[in-house]
């Protein structure tokens, strides 16, 4: 197999990955309401009824 000297990597393509998959991760973070920087964003709240009170919210 010959050597490929010379060759330089590509590594905008992965830097571009990379930042990619961060965004992604941080879009579904927001959507599950790990994390809340933009407001009225992702998943509704659950609204679950306790036995002794009111109904209560609950992320």
């Amino acid at each position: 197999m010959p050597r490929l000297v010379g060759k330089k990597g590509n590594s905008a393509l992965y830097t571009g990955l990379a930042m990619f998959i961060a965004a992604a991760g941080v879009v579904a973070l927001e959507y599950f309401g790990v994390i809340d920087l933009a407001p009225d964003f992702g998943k509704e709240t659950e609204v679950r009824s306790n036995p002794t009170s009111q109904p209560v919210k609950t992320k």
